[in-house]
């Protein structure tokens, strides 16, 4: 478990790349990570594969941060959530 698993999860073909975050969030993480994040884990793991690491992406109706933020830059989704192993150049998904 942990980044060897994210790894083979991100690197798997025959997943797309939301089926692989939500499998690492539903199996990987703990406690698991709530589906209705999948869609901003992908936002931020395009964002930040293209570089743009400070993006800022909208979180979901009803979720903020502890500050009562409603988006947060894609570096600190990929931080919280453990999706390092997901960021290569020029990952491509629909979100």
């Amino acid at each position: 478990m942990g980044y060897s698993t994210a790894y083979d999860l991100a690197t798997d073909t025959n997943i797309t790349l939301e089926q692989g975050v939500s499998y690492h969030f539903a199996g990987n993480c703990y406690p698991p990570i709530p589906q209705f994040m999948v869609g901003v884990a992908c936002e931020a793991i395009i964002a930040a594969s293209a570089g743009n690491w400070d993006t800022l992406i909208e979180l979901p109706d009803g979720v903020d941060t502890r500050h009562g933020r409603r988006s947060v830059p894609a570096s600190e989704i990929i931080d919280n959530c453990r999706l390092d192993a997901f960021i290569f150049e020029d990952v491509e998904g629909d979100c």
